[in-house]
């Protein structure tokens, strides 16, 4: 039962993932159909983080509040309104219509995902590692799908309908899957028969060491991921010498990397959580040496396929991101404010993913010379070398400090 669980799980997340990433996938049409600088395309990525830079908490206290089933069913069919917004948007070359329904869609995904970690974790608390990381890298497959399919699409009907609207049918399908998921929990109810007899409030939420440096190497990762990837089909075309298409189908490499190793990363750091400080180094370590090889790597115009190396560094980063960074984040926190907790964590990463991609757009744009996209990987380096930093601390903290067996950081992180 439990493996159907994730299972639907990830279904619902395939149609969030696909249309997620339609933008970095037809980076090039949109900014010329749309007449758009680098930012103002940027925006489509900002615009979807900004509203939950304030919303996310309340969606966490709403879904521990009245439970992760209620919050599975409201955002997986707001997710699919919000794609429709921007079928239309794209269809009418209407930008700022494209803007409210990413903006939507952002509201939407950010609290679904907290939704889904909800049931989840109640469900199977000892194994989140793996849970975690075959739902966050398993539907990045879609993405990668996305990477191969909405440049091919574009190119046969020279029109941006047909890959939107294959998006908008994703999106439903993954309603259903949602839906399924609910029957299945409540069939095989558990947990949440339960009534939850205490009202939740972010009031009663304690903000404790461990959790805030978690919050914060969480979001710095993620930070030097997400943002980098929506525009890493530019990125390798521009560097490396690939035409859109295959730098779309380059880009890839990654998506499929994480979701291959995940399972895997999972296991180890379910078993051996004693050594989840020092996963979380290598972790951080991972992203840091991904993008030192974008950096070092020369500019080409003929196809350097030595630039794979990089995306499957990247892409086994993004594992150790679900399957050890995530779960150790939710080890420190109560599982009754889980969702209160990721809404908390939702404002500091909403707010990087709204403000690193705007950052990116105006280095891309001020930096002139032959090669402007290698200063934008500066910015990278620089998010993932804070989070070595930190999760260096956090290491010696552990080592260092071994008379503080009860203190709340090991606590938190060894259990």
């Amino acid at each position: 039962m439990d493996r159907l669980i994730i299972l639907l799980a990830i279904l619902l997340m395939v149609g969030n993932n696909y249309a997620f990433d339609i933008p970095q996938a037809l980076e090039v049409p949109i900014e010329e159909e749309f007449q758009l600088t680098q930012t103002q395309f940027n925006l489509l990525y900002s615009v979807f983080a900004i509203p939950n830079i304030g919303l996310s908490i309340g969606g966490g206290i709403m879904i521990d509040n009245m439970g992760g089933r209620w919050g599975v069913f409201t955002f997986s069919l707001l997710l699919g309104l919000s794609q429709l917004f921007i079928f239309f948007g794209g269809c009418y070359h209407n930008y700022c219509m494209m803007l409210c329904g990413r903006a939507i869609f952002g509201i939407a995904s950010d609290i679904l995902h907290i939704a889904v970690f909800k049931m989840v974790a109640q469900r199977m608390p000892k194994d989140m590692g793996t849970a975690m990381g075959l739902i966050l890298t398993v539907p990045e497959l879609a993405a990668a799908l996305n990477s191969f399919l909405s440049p091919y699409l574009f190119e046969k009907t020279n029109s941006l309908k047909i890959p939107l609207l294959f998006g908008l049918f994703l999106c439903f399908l993954s309603f259903l899957s949602g839906l399924m998921m609910i029957y299945v929990d409540m069939k095989y109810e558990k947990v949440e028969s339960v009534k939850q007899t205490e009202q939740i409030s972010v009031f009663n939420f304690k903000l404790t060491k461990p959790f805030v440096i978690m919050s914060i190497i969480t979001t710095l990762m993620l930070a030097s991921y997400v943002p980098f990837l929506d525009n890493a089909n530019k990125f390798y075309h521009e560097r490396f010498g690939f035409s859109i298409m295959d730098a779309g189908q380059i880009v890839t490499v990654g998506y499929v990397v994480a979701a291959i190793t995940s399972p895997v990363v999972g296991r180890i750091s379910d078993k051996f959580t004693n050594y989840r400080p020092f996963f979380i180094v290598v972790s951080t370590i991972m992203f840091f040496i991904s993008h030192l090889q974008f950096y070092y790597m020369p500019l080409t115009t003929s196809p350097n396929y030595y630039s794979v190396f990089a995306l499957i560094t990247l892409g086994l980063s993004y594992s150790c991101f679900s399957s050890v960074l995530m779960p150790a984040l939710q080890s420190t926190v109560p599982e009754d404010m889980l969702a209160t907790a990721l809404g908390l964590l939702g404002i500091i990463e909403n707010f990087c993913m709204a403000v690193v991609p705007m950052i990116s757009g105006f280095v891309y744009a001020i930096g002139g010379g032959i090669d402007p996209m290698k200063n934008v990987d500066i910015i990278y380096l620089f998010l993932a070398g804070i989070g070595v930093v930190l999760s260096i601390h956090l290491l010696m903290e552990n080592i260092l400090k071994p008379a503080k067996a009860h203190s709340k950081l090991p606590n938190a992180l060894d259990i």
